[in-house]
């Protein structure tokens, strides 16, 4: 048996959000264009990047992963950009703690949220706030 692999974790994770979110959702980065301008509609989510330590038990081989996740809101007509990015990362929130996320050769053990800060982007009309989520596995006995 082999411990779970992030990229099986990033696709669990991008098919739940993508299935719950409105807003779109991107791994490892939002597409840009030439110019380094992102190319793509607000709000939108990125599954940044993740750390993997061991989370071994008795006969199995499991991961525990901190996964950073990143969202970005712009005022609407309807909305602040504070209530935007308000609402993105409770639907993140919502979308992903305590849910099962499911894998090839995995058990899910647990997904807890850990932390999240919110911030202006450099544009100054970007809200964004980056949230921690721990994401245990163990390998199928």
């Amino acid at each position: 048996m082999t411990a779970p692999k992030w990229g099986d974790l990033r696709q669990a994770l991008y098919t739940r959000l993508n299935a719950r979110l409105t807003a779109d959702v991107w791994s490892p980065k939002a597409p840009q264009n030439s110019e380094g301008e992102i190319n793509t509609p607000f709000p939108y989510v990125v599954i940044v990047q993740a750390t993997e330590s061991p989370f071994n038990t008795s006969g199995t081989r499991g991961s525990q992963f901190v996964v950073q996740i990143d969202g970005y809101a712009r005022s609407t007509a309807g909305q602040s950009s504070e209530q935007a990015i308000a609402a993105l990362s409770s639907q993140v929130r919502d979308a992903l703690e305590w849910y099962e996320l499911t894998g090839t050769g995995v058990v899910w053990v647990d997904t807890e949220f850990e932390t999240m800060s919110l911030g202006w982007s450099d544009d100054g009309k970007t809200r964004r706030f980056v949230s921690i989520y721990r994401v245990t596995l163990d390998e199928v006995a």
